[in-house]
């Protein structure tokens, strides 16, 4: 949690221009949805073989 906390806060200070500090924060986002997703549905894929495997 916290090296999120440090990537936006480092996000926020490299951009000065608010559109562009927007469109990265926007895309820090995405990615983490994307990863945090990726990881979940791995999650459930391994459980639900395993629980085939004991049919």
């Amino acid at each position: 949690m916290n090296s999120i906390v440090t990537e936006i806060a480092n996000i926020i200070k490299s951009e000065d221009n608010y559109i562009k500090r927007e469109r990265k924060i926007i895309c820090f986002f995405l990615n983490l949805i994307k990863e945090i997703m990726a990881l979940a549905l791995a999650k459930v894929d391994d459980e639900m073989i395993t629980k085939v495997k004991a049919q």
